[in-house]
Parts: C-alpha cells; structure tokens; sequence
C-alpha cells in the first residue's frame, strides 16, 4: 500500500493549522520570560501536555517497537526505565518549580561559580543539537520506511533522497513557530498535538491485533519469552533496567529543559501534575508500541510480511515502526498516524530549540559576552542562535545511524552533570573545584570506556578495552565504571580544597524551602530570585501540603502499578 493523495492532504493541512497556530502565539510575547517560561503561567492541562509531547519522540517508539520485534514485550524498557521514577518526579518538580531559574545552567552559576554555568551551557548546548538530530534522523527512518515497506530502496524526490526532505520540513515548520513565539507557541500547539499521539499509538494495538488475526495468534507464533519483562540477553537484565534508572534519575535534573517542563506553571502544583502525568500518558502510548513490534514478529513468523521486509528488518530493526504503520492502518489513518508522529516530533524540537537558546542567550551572551546587553537584545539573539544550533542538529542528523545507542549516549551523558547537580543538592561541602574535577573524570571514564572510545576504536583499531561498553545493552557495565568514579573524585577533591561561601549554599537551600507564594521571605533575606513570574500559590497547597506531597507520589505509584498490571494482563490475552 502506498501513501495516497489522501494521506498526504492530511499531512499538508495539519502542518499548515500547527505553523498558524504557533506564529499566532508571537503576538503575546514581549519579554525574554514570555519567550523562555512563558511567564510561568501554564496550567495543568498544558503542563501535561507539553510534558507529553516533548517527551514523545520517534526515537523511542522506533526503539522500543525495534527491540520488541527482536525480543518481545521486554523491549518496552527503553521507555519504562522511567516508570519507577514517576512517582519520584512528582517529590522533585516542587522544589524545581521554587528555585526560580530560566535554565539549568542558573543552578550551576548560584550553587557553584560561574565558570561552571558556562561549562554546562556549552555542554547543554551541544546536547541539544545532537539531540535535535536525533529526533529529525529518527522520523526520516519512521517515514522512509513507511514508503518503502521496510524495503532498503532509496526514494529521490529533486535530487534529494526521502530522508533529507521530511528533516528539512520538519525543520521549517517547527523554527517558524518556535523562533517568533518561543515557549509559548510550543505549549499552545502541543495542547492539539498531545491527544493525537495517544489516539495513534493506541491504534496500534487493535489494528494491529485484528491484522493479525486475534492475540491467540501472537502465543501460538511466538516463544513464551516474547511475553515476560526480563530478558536474559545483556540489553533488558534486571541489572540493565536498575543502571539506566538510576543514570536517568541522576541525569533528570540536569537536562537543559527540565526547568522550562516542570517551573513553568502558575504554582507548584502544575508542575507537579503536569509533568508526572504528561509522563505517564507516555507510559500507557508505551504499551502500544511494544504490542507492535511483537505482533510484527508473529506476522514475519506466520509469513504475512513480504521477504523482503523481513530481510530489511533483520538487518535494521529500527524499520519495525515504519512497517508496522504502513501494514496496520488503511488510508486516512495512515496520513493521520504521521501527522501525530510529526506533530510529536515537531514539539520536541520546538523546546529544544527554545531551551538551547535560552542557555546560549542568558548564559553565554548575557553572562560572559556582553553583560550590559538589555532584555530585547538577548531576546533578538536568543532567536538568532537558536536557529544556528538547529543548523547544527540538521548536520549530525544526516550522520547518526543507530537510534538506541544515540538514546542511551543521551542518558549518561546527562548524569554527568547530573552528579554535580545532586552533589550541590545534598552535601554543603560540595565546591567548585570538586565539582570541575568530577565532571573531567567523569568524561574521561565514560569517553574511554562508552560510545565515544568505540568510534576511537573504529578508527584505531585500539586496544580492547577501548569503548568496550559503547553499545546500548552495556549500559549496566558501563554505569557500575563511570559514575562511582565521578561521584568519588567530587568527594575527595571538595574535602581537600576550601569549602564553599556559606551564603551561596544558604541562599539556594531557601530557595527550596521557599514555596511559590512566600517570595517577601527570600527578598527580605537577601536571596536573589533571578526570574518569579506568576506568584499565586494553590490552596490545596498551602493548606494540605503534606497530603499533597507524600498521598500525590503515593497515588502516582499506584496508578504506576496499574499500567503495568494493564501490561501484564494484555500479554497473557490468548495464552490459553
């Protein structure tokens, strides 16, 4: 089946309301706030939303439905490494929310010194640009192989192969929207974004079932293994589900966009919801992706996909997504599944391009170029650089190959900074130097031994132990080397040099003890608020706090169990 006028229509006419929708937003924006937090005045709904979509990616689903074709409903962990979390982000956004930054990097200039909120923003920076290729190189492989059927035929279209032409129309529409109104005009297009990707990911599984033939079907064709959460291959280990939880719970705090996901809400209680349910929205979208890939492996084994489709995804089970939405859906909805998948996309690299230019702005031109600048002029460079660093992503997109070690590079190398972020969190003593020395060994440890001494290593042809734990399933091996190494070597070297200025440690641990609402306590102690913006607290917290703290994460957890239960149940359907 090819895609039809139909479907391309569809495609046409969602992109155009979307880029309408978010250009529209250009019009409310008058300062930097507006453009980076928009003013700190989201509601739930759109929080959640936003949480959704920027957290909805093709890199995800086309590793989880890739690795579920291989290996079953295991494969489902490259997303729900973060299930165990869920209810830990509902304790944390509050106090993310309190500290009223613009971006990370304004946490590692207060806690610690400046040249440490350069050293991230560089870093946050180039993060963002290759995870703005990732996403962009991950839908041209979604779309390529939905035109091709999983087939290995490049498709030219004026000179340029298929992939080339969706990164460069992503990329027009989401820099239209997100350069004139920033943030703002990201979460506004997310809110019709959102629902369109829980409706496409969730039509996956009856679609697919009844292509299929019924979930007997997938019993009888597959190996009992296909349907239990532990594999006994290095990738899905109860100790590789253990390591990248705990890397992506480190790293968490330490992501360039965390501050703009979680702090942009009119109280702390949006944060909350917002994010902790945007995700787990995700999780349930999750369950539909891994039912994919296993229903495509009972179609490869009861021969229903062509030879050379399963030829194609041997070779490249990164095709398994593709193929899937081309065999399950008729026309319209398959015009209809790539628009959400755009629309998922799009939102992503909107907030990236927003919060990279928020770090590049504030934190590199602001605070080290040109510290006179006014608010409009970093706003008018801000736009500027963000177009210059998506540039950049677009380059590495059309170099990155493998989606799932691009996925976990990601991961550690956000805990990284993550480390120094929990160390100045947790422990007084904890000071530039300590934090400076941790970061180099932790580059070091990782670089050697991970992805980056594995491309040495091709070159080289170096020693084995060079880049030995550079795939995704060493994520455990590599973990257990490279983090104890870091968080050691801030200990010793903080313990060893002069502490840090007792007011620096004091101001930032008021702040977290300062709900939204009481900012007159930290004016009259003298503590800096770098940017407050809407300061109306909840009544619910105010006047429940501990309810809403401990009984909201212990309803997380619950409803976290459930959607494993929901799981659970739905791979034991016609196992009799």
């Amino acid at each position: 089946m090819h895609i039809s006028t139909i479907d391309i229509a569809i495609i046409v006419v969602y992109l155009v309301a979307v880029l309408g929708l978010g250009l529209y937003q250009a019009l409310k924006i008058r300062t930097s706030g507006d453009y980076y937090a928009g003013g700190r005045k989201f509601n739930k709904f759109y929080l959640m939303m936003h949480a959704l979509g920027t957290a909805t990616h093709a890199d995800e689903p086309l590793s989880v439905i890739g690795s579920s074709y291989q290996k079953g409903i295991a494969g489902i962990w490259y997303t729900y490494l973060f299930l165990p979390l869920t209810p830990i982000f509902w304790l944390i956004a509050p106090y993310i929310r309190r500290t009223r930054f613009v971006t990370t990097a304004d946490f590692f200039r207060y806690r610690y010194d400046e040249s440490l909120a350069v050293l991230y923003s560089i870093i946050g920076v180039l993060k963002m640009s290759l995870s703005i290729g990732l996403i962009l190189k991950s839908t041209a492989t979604l779309f390529a192989a939905m035109i091709s059927g999983g087939a290995t035929t490049t498709h030219v279209v004026m000179g340029m192969n298929i992939e080339t032409w969706v990164i460069l129309i992503m990329t027009v529409v989401f820099v239209s929207y997100g350069f004139a109104g920033g943030l703002r005009a990201t979460v506004i297009t997310e809110t019709i974004q959102g629902p369109l990707i829980v409706i496409m990911s969730l039509l996956l599984l009856p679609f697919g079932i009844y292509k299929l033939g019924g979930f007997h079907v997938l019993h009888e064709s597959l190996p009992d293994t296909f349907f239990h959460l532990a594999s006994k291959s290095y990738e899905f280990t109860p100790q590789w589900v253990i390591a990248s939880s705990l890397v992506a719970l480190i790293g968490w705090v330490a992501q360039p966009g965390i501050v703009a996901a979680v702090g942009s809400g009119k109280t702390e209680l949006e944060g909350r919801v917002g994010y902790t349910y945007g995700a787990m929205i995700k999780r349930v979208c999750a369950i539909g992706w891994t039912f994919t890939g296993v229903i495509l492996a009972a179609m490869a084994a009861k021969q229903m996909l062509e030879p050379g489709q399963v030829a194609s995804l041997g070779k490249g089970r990164e095709l398994a997504f593709g193929v899937a939405v081309r065999e399950f859906f008729p026309t319209g909805v398959l015009g209809l599944t790539f628009a959400a998948i755009f629309s998922s996309q799009m939102a992503t690299l909107s907030a990236q391009m927003v919060n990279s230019s928020a770090l590049a702005s504030r934190n590199l031109y602001q605070a080290v170029i040109r510290p006179a600048a006014g608010d409009r002029e970093v706003l008018v460079f801000g736009r500027i650089v963000g177009i210059f660093l998506v540039a950049i992503g677009v380059v590495l997109a059309m170099y990155l190959e493998k989606v799932a070690d691009a996925l976990t590079m990601l991961l550690q190398f956000s805990a990284i900074m993550g480390v120094v972020v929990w160390g100045g969190i947790f422990w007084r003593r904890a000071n530039g130097a300590g934090a400076w020395s941790a970061v180099v060994v932790l580059f070091v440890v990782w670089g050697l031994f991970g992805p980056v001494g594995a491309l040495i290593n091709k070159g080289i042809d170096g020693p084995a132990w060079l880049g030995q734990y550079g795939k995704a399933e060493f994520m455990y091996e590599l973990t257990i080397r490279y983090l104890p190494a870091g968080i050691a070597t801030l200990i010793i070297v903080s313990l060893l040099t002069p502490p840090p200025p007792a007011k620096q440690v004091n101001d930032l641990r008021m702040l977290l003890k300062t709900p939204v609402g009481d900012e007159q306590k930290l004016i009259d102690a003298d503590v800096k608020i770098i940017y407050a913006g809407s300061t109306t607290p909840n009544k619910w917290e105010v006047n429940h706090p501990h309810l809403i703290h401990w009984g909201g994460a212990a309803v997380a957890a619950v409803v976290c169990a459930i959607i494993l239960g929901l799981l659970l149940w739905l791979a034991q359907i016609g196992s009799a």
